[in-house]
């Protein structure tokens, strides 16, 4: 006989299961084991940090250097040659936070074959007309030992004075977050070679006015925007007064030398020219003479 509706509803009592009866089925409901916080935070360390101990001979110790977007290389470019762009703290917490090392090396290496194929291409069209020139292959070597050194030993010298020319009532700890590291100063100077790139192929149209001009520019927009980016850490030396006009004086030497290497007529050239062109009206005078 099936139970009626009221019987299914109704509250019935039943007795007390003992736990020793073997013929008691029992349902074990266990509550989810707690996690506690440092474990889990163990956990996420874990999973999201490199193994300690990495060697520097190994892929995995650069490859944090180069952990960085197309985007934020693009504004560091653009912080680098426009002036004032970079609020004062940029260095502190943008370049300090992330130094990379992939804009740098791209826009060095770019550099060093646009300043040397930029250089035979003025150096062909100083000796137009030479059927016997020749493209010049140590241009590469020489553009790149220069722009390699001023980017790495520059930034060295800076960083080496930087940390023994501290003074002496800044030595709290909001000063010394703003000594930039080795890195970040490699980092500044590398992007700051940015502006040289298309300067580079300016400076094949020969003439003199204009390439002065030019080194002029480029010096100025990417000198100023250099030291506006290291001003609060070169505030921090006793020997601020001698650093700034340091930086710039360097800068624009680096600028006018590429100018004058590679791509200014040299005296020498123009003094040949003349010798030339004295040798032929001096041959077509004699040929005349004979002839008479």
């Amino acid at each position: 006989m099936e139970p009626s509706v009221d019987d299914l509803l109704s509250f019935k009592e039943f007795p007390l299961i003992q736990e020793g009866n073997s013929n008691s089925a029992q349902l074990n409901i266990d509550s989810p084991k707690k996690v506690s916080p440092s474990r889990e935070s163990t956990t996420e360390e874990e999973s999201t940090t490199l193994p300690k101990g990495t060697s520097p001979l190994s892929f995995e110790y650069y490859q944090k250097f180069f952990d960085v977007d197309t985007m934020t290389v693009v504004d560091r470019i653009a912080t680098s040659i426009i002036p004032k762009r970079a609020p004062s703290d940029y260095l502190k917490l943008n370049i300090a936070t992330n130094p990379d090392m992939y804009g740098p090396v791209w826009i060095v290496i770019t550099l060093i074959f646009t300043i040397a194929i930029s250089g035979n291409m003025a150096s062909y069209l100083q000796n137009t007309g030479n059927h016997h020139w020749r493209y010049n292959f140590h241009l590469v070597s020489v553009s790149a030992t220069v722009i390699i050194m001023y980017t790495s030993l520059v930034p060295f010298a800076l960083w080496a004075l930087l940390k023994w020319s501290v003074r002496p009532d800044n030595l709290d700890i909001e000063e010394q977050t703003e000594t930039p590291s080795l890195l970040s100063l490699v980092c500044v100077y590398g992007y700051s070679m940015a502006i040289y790139i298309p300067v580079s192929i300016l400076w094949t149209i020969q003439v003199s006015l204009f390439q002065w001009l030019l080194v002029a520019t480029a010096t100025f927009l990417s000198g100023f925007a250099l030291l506006w980016i290291l001003m609060p850490a070169i505030k921090s030396s006793k020997f601020a007064i001698f650093i700034t006009p340091a930086i710039a004086l360097i800068h624009f030497i680096l600028a006018a030398g590429f100018m004058l290497y590679f791509f200014h007529a040299s005296d020498s050239i123009d003094t040949v020219k003349v010798d030339q062109v004295k040798a032929t009206v001096a041959a077509i005078v004699s040929h005349k003479n004979v002839t008479q």
